[in-house]
């Protein structure tokens, strides 16, 4: 049976010659991975749709087995541009996308991680990419998982329940690209 709900675009890998598999964060059905079968192929009906960060409403038919669905339709409802015209949006966005991923359970339907996903990234579209932004987004996480405490850094607690799922990158986050640390 087919389910219909709003999800951003957190992840794309290829699938065979003209496919994708896109990974979505939803506001119902929690993480989810669909084969778009033919998305990369010339004037396919996905093409244009679906892309990083993008917020689609989208239909897809759970898998019987394993966790890959099959995507049916996509609705493209914000394409969330203005991440894709300054370097520090696009990998703070990115560093978000790939923190949730690795840390929210697939099929978890709290929707309130959609919800903090969705509002980081539209604030990062009217904004710019701040140190706060990153400790507001990790502060709420612990909050969501039950892991924050006001004694140690939101950071710090995802790292020691999390560790070594966490994605690699953040303290370069907010320093020049090619820059030395």
């Amino acid at each position: 049976m087919d389910r219909t709900t709003v999800g951003t675009i957190l992840r794309l890998y290829p699938l065979g010659e003209d496919g994708l598999i896109v990974s979505w964060c939803t506001a119902d059905c929690g993480m989810v991975r669909t084969a778009a079968r033919g998305a990369r192929r010339p004037g396919s009906e996905s093409c244009g749709r679906i892309d990083l960060f993008h917020e689609c409403e989208l239909t897809y038919r759970p898998a019987k087995q394993g966790d890959l669905g099959s995507l049916r339709s996509t609705t493209l409802l914000s394409p969330r541009l203005p991440l894709r015209r300054e370097l520090s949006k696009l990998r703070l966005a990115s560093y978000l996308c790939s923190l949730l991923s690795s840390t929210v359970e697939a099929e978890d339907g709290n929707p309130a991680w959609h919800s903090l996903l969705a509002a980081a990234l539209d604030y990062l579209c009217t904004s710019p990419a701040r140190p706060a932004v990153l400790e507001r987004f990790e502060r709420r996480m612990a909050e969501l998982h039950g892991i924050y405490s006001p004694s140690i850094s939101p950071h710090r607690a995802l790292a020691q329940h999390f560790m070594p799922h966490l994605p690699g990158g953040r303290e370069s986050l907010f320093s020049p690209p090619g820059a030395q640390l």
